[in-house]
């Protein structure tokens, strides 16, 4: 093969990685478009346990537990439960006096666990009473009718779990702060609404571990388990689409703390993209699963649109005669991202954020890349649920915004 031959077969090669990249890119176009929160009659009250996670909480914990007292639900039909992952910290001292009063059930566990799925199996065994369980983390602020809202799904007996609405509370600290709000709005608002809005893209819809609700017989009936791993959401997720239970949206809001600089960043990360324990692609719908999870690997697919497009564009520059319409076509793909992003903050009212899309799908793309290779390259051990933030805490504590 003389090098002309070759030359065209590898543009040949990058055109049709390109097409490829187009369209994931109309998918997500499309996901946009399709998505609208589901806001449903607040007419259903059934008895609700609603359940938070605490490991080193002490500095947040009490403005959980009241934000779960100024829930408007039906009296006697709201149970709160904090369950505590053995803390050392003052977690127990605060606890204990709402338990006092009467307000809350608080649970611990005769030991550590170095992750939350085990810990909270066990509280909702042992502990919870609510025909619901409504499950939310320690630095998250609900919604006055986040409980409302979250149960009113479980009115159709086919629905196991609902999703609610996550936003990032912290948004204001900094520049990396708006990085994960734009990733917030994605994953958890427009992805989430976009798979279940005018058109049902995918019957596999992920769960988020901080703004959740599980009807007590699904969770019996996937083995009373959230599953091994660190990633006890992902997994209830694969195991109700296993069994048949669907997972529906509803606009029941939180507003959380995300992390707020690189390192704390990668520390998180590398709990997150340890997949070892978790049979995503198990039984059930593969082709479902595959599409319901593409929306998460946004950024994945923008960065290798942006490289690909540099390499066509030096490739030509070098070998052949550029022309711009090659170039915007080669181009296409990323810019694409970038307007379904764009427009995705947009339509949920978030245009603040619309400057921070070029820099969450370039530097913050590198930086997940960075951290999903650095796992399976560099930190091949065993993964834990390990404190982010050096000190006393698991969370910084910083105020929550939710405008």
């Amino acid at each position: 093969m003389d090098i002309s031959s070759l030359l065209s077969l590898l543009r040949l090669l990058g055109n049709a990685f390109v097409f490829i990249l187009l369209l994931v890119s109309f998918f997500f176009i499309l996901l946009t478009w399709n998505s609208k929160a589901a806001s449903r009659p607040l007419n259903y009250s059934p008895c609700v346990t609603v359940m938070a996670y605490a490991w080193q909480s002490g500095n947040i914990i009490e403005r959980k537990i009241e934000n779960f007292l100024s829930q408007e639900y039906p009296k006697g039909k709201l149970e709160i439960i904090i369950y505590d992952n053995d803390s050392t910290d003052e977690t127990q001292v605060i606890c204990q006096r709402y338990r006092e009063k009467g307000l809350i059930k608080y649970y611990r566990p005769e030991r550590h666990y170095d992750r939350k799925a085990p810990v909270l199996d066990e509280a909702i065994a042992k502990t919870a009473t609510g025909e619901i369980i409504a499950l939310t983390d320690p630095d998250g602020i609900c919604e006055k009718e986040w409980v409302k809202k979250i149960v009113q799904p479980f009115s159709d007996p086919k629905v196991g779990a609902a999703a609610g609405i996550t936003h990032c509370g912290n948004w204001h600290k900094n520049l990396f702060t708006r990085l994960r709000a734009v990733e917030d709005e994605w994953w958890n608002n427009i992805s989430f609404t976009g798979r279940d809005g005018k058109i049902k893209i995918s019957h596999f819809q992920p769960l988020c571990g901080c703004n959740y609700a599980l009807r007590r017989s699904a969770w019996e009936d996937v083995g009373r388990s959230h599953g091994q791993g660190l990633l006890e959401d992902l997994d209830m997720s694969a195991k109700l689409f296993q069994r048949g239970w669907e997972i529906a949206v509803t606009d029941a809001n939180v507003w959380q703390e995300e992390v707020e600089n690189i390192s704390e960043y990668i520390r998180q990360r590398r709990r997150w993209y340890s997949f070892r324990s978790i049979d995503f692609l198990g039984k059930g719908n593969k082709l479902d699963k595959i599409i319901g999870a593409l929306p998460q690997g946004i950024q994945i697919f923008a960065i290798i649109s942006l490289l690909l497009f540099l390499d066509l564009v030096i490739w030509n520059l070098i070998f052949l005669e550029i022309t711009i319409p090659y170039a915007l076509f080669a181009a296409s793909p990323f810019i694409l991202h970038n307007v379904a992003l764009a427009w995705g903050m947009l339509k949920v009212k978030k245009e603040r954020l619309i400057p921070y899309v070029p820099p969450f799908l370039t530097f913050d793309a590198l930086l997940q890349v960075w951290c999903f290779l650095g796992l399976r390259l560099f930190w091949r051990g065993e993964q834990k649920w390990v404190k982010i933030t050096p000190g006393k805490y698991y969370h910084v504590g910083t105020e929550i915004r939710t405008d």
